[in-house]
């Protein structure tokens, strides 16, 4: 993997606070179910491509066995230091510590590849206990916008175009769906209508926290009542390993 992210591009994507920030909230939450049903206690998790650490520190503190590594030099945020490997390759991690990961985690990571699927048959081959990847990426393409670009983005996903990519690895993919639905309008009307967004996000105030917290609960109600294939901004799957064994 060679793309990442420049320090101008992590200070406008990784303010200080951002963990309170309502988009990442939700989508901890949401994560934080998907592996409650799919990993078990003496599973050991990794995070490629983790940016500055904070879903690994969210996660770490919700009870999982995750680490991260990111290919950028960056400074890990507070209380995710011991557990991000900064400049650093997944697949040129310790062999040691890579023969005891049973699952990884890509989020947004794949829409930065030109061709993800070479390189997710790389880390396959570089994680001998492998059984399972859990990917989030954004979608709809009808959702482009100046974002994608200054974010490094090749393309957004559907759920179509992510189960191809799992059929071509011959990869099963045990569930996924879409999220995030509440910004999906706003971003539709706005890539309509040609209005810029933001590239720059704003952690929120003190004062704004409880408002953020609140729009991530929404987001949860959400997931609960609405069909995984009705569209969102974004979408996960848990994709398992088809072994020679299965096959």
């Amino acid at each position: 993997m060679t793309t990442t992210f420049s320090a101008h591009q992590y200070d406008m994507c990784y303010p200080p606070g951002i963990e309170h920030h309502w988009w990442t909230l939700a989508r901890n939450r949401q994560l934080e179910k998907l592996l409650r049903q799919e990993f078990g206690d003496t599973d050991t998790l990794l995070e490629v491509g983790c940016g500055k650490g904070v879903v690994v520190k969210s996660l770490r503190e919700a009870g999982f066995n995750i680490y991260g590594v990111e290919l950028a030099d960056v400074q890990p945020v507070e209380g995710a230091q011991a557990w991000v490997d900064s400049a650093t390759d997944a697949c040129d991690w310790a062999s040691a510590r890579r023969s005891e990961v049973t699952g990884l985690l890509l989020l947004d990571v794949i829409e930065h590849l030109p061709s993800p699927e070479q390189f997710l048959q790389r880390l396959e081959n570089s994680f001998p206990k492998l059984t399972a990847v859990v990917i989030t990426v954004p979608t709809c393409q009808e959702l482009w916008s100046n974002y994608d670009i200054f974010t490094g983005h090749h393309r957004r996903y559907t759920m179509d175009s992510l189960e191809k990519l799992a059929a071509n690895l011959n990869w099963t993919i045990k569930i996924a769906g879409y999220f995030l639905r509440i910004s999906y309008l706003p971003m539709r009307l706005m890539a309509a209508l040609g209005v810029d967004r933001n590239t720059r996000i704003n952690a929120p105030s003190k004062a704004m926290r409880p408002l953020h917290r609140l729009v991530a609960l929404l987001c949860q109600l959400e997931q609960a009542i609405i069909p995984r294939r009705i569209r969102g901004s974004s979408a996960y799957a848990v994709c398992y390993l088809r072994k020679p064994e299965q096959q």
